[in-house]
């Protein structure tokens, strides 16, 4: 073993350098904190990475000097990459590396890569951060060559106390590093650790959880297999059409508080007075995944069951007789071989897919209304005579906007945007193609409407969560709301939910009119949607609670709603 003490040493410079990038992302990380609470955790992660720094110095100091540059590339070079994507992530979504970015990186499509790339990626701040970092190395190169290497280890007794003090440091922390990330977390909070502000330690904690989802999908895949229940159901006759919008914030809308014109056909059925608009109903989480295994769960947030130990509603109808149909424009069952992809990764596992669905779509298409299309070619194939169960996830309003409709869907220019914020050109034309995709998702609605209208159906309608479109600030997109202000919940997790009933089955179902209007200003989240849907068609299940039916005259208005990440909307 070499002596160390007689080692060529270690530049301070490059210490400095690696402290500097795994510092940077927890600067941006700050916002938002109680100003104590910045302080303590801005020095013990100075201290914790500053000693992890020298650690690794003095680990790449002791091999031979080819290895030991081959190893400061190898290592800058991956801390590069994590702080340039940490910073960005932080900057465009308030969101560092968490187990949802990396659930979304996994399940991503070609498609939406591609869009991403263009819409974020290619962005001149993005650029502008590239350009930061390759300055900051370039200045770190030219410093290390004007700086003499320092001793491995201190000779002054002070020195010597300060790498003690820093290897306890780590030594004492590896505790929290385990294998079970709910275990870790306990861990700290028993001891409240500042390391829970740690980007390091949560993204260890989100590697571990990204692992959970798979064990989540097989313990879903067991409750649905293991579900016996006989279901009964009082609806004998009716179709329910349930149609899943995607990045809907409702106060973009003129059905509710908008100021633009973007729902004329959806306005003039509220007109006819068989369209319902509930006006104050949340998602549980501002992402499509979380939301899709909530929603579809008996389960709900809050509850001593998780969503995949509850059976997932579409099972229950099928039980009881409905002919399930699914269909998005998002993912394709294609693509069911694959464990994570494309979105909602647990619907690609065969398992829980073929349990669910009498049919799975396979094809996507580039925009909604060819969706539509589709099911109306082949409806004849797809339905039974009575009692279908037909789901659209529609790609709706989900960024890049401009995509999400065809150029003759276009009706709003730059120039019709009216905001108190002082919007560049480009976030003008950022809105007004948000607001031509929402326009654009009324017609598609309006069609899906038209398809049933002849037929004794319910057709529900709601978003698995909204978006930010500089409504309030500089803010395109979805953020990470555990850490992010309050307002941000209003813009990413309001959601349009809509009930139509056709002519025929208002015509018979008067009673169902009155408890629709009589609900519309209830409070509600959308984890509870199973309810509502047992709720209208009478299916008698262990699983049903009417205290949780929006519609019920027993429905228990929540106080307060508990979001996904266990804190409060209210």
């Amino acid at each position: 073993m070499p002596n160390i003490h007689n080692h060529k040493g270690i530049n301070p410079i490059v210490c400095a350098a690696m402290t500097f990038l795994l510092m940077l992302p927890e600067l941006f990380m700050l916002r938002g904190q109680i100003w104590w609470e910045a302080v303590v955790a801005t020095l013990f992660n100075v201290c914790f990475y500053a000693a992890l720094s020298y650690l690794i110095c003095i680990l790449f100091s002791l091999a031979k000097p080819r290895v030991e540059r081959a190893l400061h590339i190898v290592c800058h070079s991956f801390l590069v990459g994590y702080s340039l994507s940490n910073v960005f992530l932080l900057l465009s979504f308030n969101r560092h590396w968490d187990a949802y970015i990396l659930q979304f990186l996994s399940e991503t499509n070609a498609r939406e890569s591609s869009e991403f790339v263009h819409t974020f990626i290619l962005s001149y701040h993005t650029l502008g951060l590239v350009v930061f970092y390759a300055l900051f190395i370039a200045a770190e190169l030219g410093g290390v060559k004007r700086v003499k290497p320092w001793p491995a280890w201190a000779k002054s007794k002070v020195g010597r106390a300060l790498e003690i003090a820093g290897m306890m440091l780590l030594v004492s922390h590896a505790f929290f590093f385990g294998s079970d990330a709910m275990t870790n977390d306990e861990r700290v909070g028993m001891v409240h650790s500042p390391i829970k502000r740690n980007a390091i330690w949560n993204l260890y904690q989100s590697v571990l959880m990204h692992k959970s989802f798979a064990q989540e999908f097989d313990r879903c895949a067991q409750t649905l297999q293991s579900y016996k229940e006989p279901v009964l159901c009082k609806e004998l006759a009716a179709d329910f059409v349930l149609i899943i919008g995607e990045s809907f914030n409702r106060h973009m809308s003129n059905l509710y508080d908008g100021a633009y014109d973007t729902n004329p056909r959806l306005r003039q059925r509220l007109a006819g007075g068989r369209l319902f608009v509930f006006r104050d109903v949340i998602a549980s989480d501002n992402g499509t995944t979380q939301n899709f295994k909530q929603f579809l769960s008996t389960a709900s947030v809050g509850e001593i069951r998780q969503w995949c130990d509850a059976p997932l509603f579409p099972l229950v109808l099928r039980r009881c007789g409905y002919n399930v149909v699914f269909l998005s424009n998002q993912f394709a069952g294609a693509e069911m071989d694959k464990r994570f992809n494309a979105s909602m990764g647990f619907f690609n596992d065969p398992r829980i897919a073929s349990l669910l669905f009498d049919y799975r779509g396979t094809r996507t298409f580039a925009y909604d209304e060819q969706l539509v299309t589709y099911y109306e070619q082949q409806r004849k194939t797809l339905e039974q005579p009575k009692r279908n169960f037909v789901i659209f996830h529609l790609y709706g309003q989900h960024q890049r906007a401009s995509e999400r409709f065809p150029e003759s869907g276009t009706y709003f220019k730059s120039g019709d945007i009216r905001s108190t914020l002082n919007l560049s050109e480009a976030e003008r034309q950022s809105v007004a193609d948000y607001l031509n995709a929402t326009r654009y998702n009324d017609l598609v609605v309006d069609h899906i409407i038209r398809l049933f209208e002849k037929r004794n159906a319910i057709v529900l309608y709601f978003a698995d969560h909204g978006e930010e479109v500089y409504n309030y600030r500089h803010q395109l997109g979805r953020t990470d709301l555990a850490t992010d202000v309050p307002r941000a919940k209003r813009e990413q997790l309001d959601v349009p939910f809509l009930i139509y009933l056709t002519p025929s089955y208002a015509a018979v179902h008067s009673d169902m009119v009155a408890r629709l209007r009589a609900a519309e200003g209830r409070p509600f989240m959308t984890d509870d949607l199973s309810h509502v849907i047992f709720d209208i068609l009478g299916v008698r299940t262990r699983e049903f609670v009417a205290a949780k039916s929006l519609i019920n005259a027993q429905y228990q208005a929540p106080r307060k709603r508990l979001l996904q990440i266990k804190k409060w909307y209210e």
